[in-house]
């Protein structure tokens, strides 16, 4: 695995006309990325006041320098998707209450009572969930249809979460290396993000007036059966996360893919993404 991170800004425009369902003749996934769209302030809040917290207790120097090029991504993530807000509130769509509610309950829950090594664990579960959806919607060429300016967007989130992809996973060896802390934190996550996620994506079905469509359910059986395998995938990738001697960089190709991604936005004029300033 050949690391090397770099803080971007998102650059391009998010404007009104974006179309509710972004991903044409499939409301389905649309409507789990606009769930993604609004966990990930909240979530990557919590990743960059977990870390924070770490750095005073890290003593390698280059882990140390690792874990500030990620919280610098993980930033403009954040504020990346939080701007399309602005588009879904246009739109007509509710749940910034469920959002909120989500960040309090959850998130800032954790914050308050759980120990320093079960925040990192959870961090390090959901990193790896994070790049192998980045991987599968990538390499799938998933998104090749969508709205351009939606699909940049999730590219190079998509893109960047695996170029990091291994940070917050070294940096629970360095916390609390003893297995029984990886799982009990993969459990934990991959429960809350798939109930989020789902329970998130129906809601804004309900919405639409679309969630009985009868061809609602099947763009979900396609994403998740024969069409994509994400059902299938998503355990290979679970359960490989569980293995004892996994690492993150064992996801052949992923970074080829990913620079590919950002190496074709930054060459876009304008530039879709734009590379920021070195830590002061």
């Amino acid at each position: 695995m050949d690391e090397c991170i770099t803080p971007r800004r998102f650059a391009a425009e998010l404007p009104v006309d974006i179309p509710r369902h972004w991903l044409p003749g499939n409301e389905f996934v649309s409507s789990l990325l606009n769930a993604y769209t609004i966990l990930v302030p909240a979530n990557e809040a919590f990743y960059i006041r977990t870390l924070n917290a770490c750095l005073p207790h890290v003593r390698d120097e280059a882990l140390r320098r690792r874990c500030q090029d990620f919280i610098r991504q993980e930033a403009q993530h954040g504020v990346a998707h939080k701007r399309y807000w602005d588009n879904l509130d246009a739109q007509g769509y509710a749940y910034r209450g469920f959002e909120r509610m989500v960040d309090r309950s959850v998130f800032r829950t954790m914050d308050r009572l759980a120990p320093l090594w079960f925040r990192v664990s959870l961090v390090s579960c959901v990193e790896h969930i994070n790049a192998f959806l980045g991987y599968e919607f990538l390499s799938q060429s998933i998104l090749a249809s969508a709205d351009p300016r939606m699909r940049d967007l999730m590219e190079w989130h998509f893109a960047e979460e695996i170029e990091h992809r291994a940070v917050a996973f070294d940096l629970l060896q360095a916390v609390s290396p003893r297995y029984p802390v990886r799982l009990l934190g993969a459990v934990t996550t991959s429960t809350l993000f798939y109930l989020l996620m789902t329970g998130l994506a129906m809601a804004l079905l309900a919405q639409d007036r679309r969630l009985w469509w009868r061809a609602t359910w099947g763009q979900a059986v396609r994403h998740l059966g024969a069409g994509h395998g994400m059902a299938r995938r998503t355990l290979r990738h679970l359960l490989d996360y569980l293995r004892p001697d996994f690492h993150p960089c064992h996801l052949t190709g992923a970074d080829a893919l990913a620079a590919g991604v950002l190496a074709r936005q930054a060459s876009r004029r304008p530039p879709v993404v734009v590379p920021m300033g070195a830590r002061t």
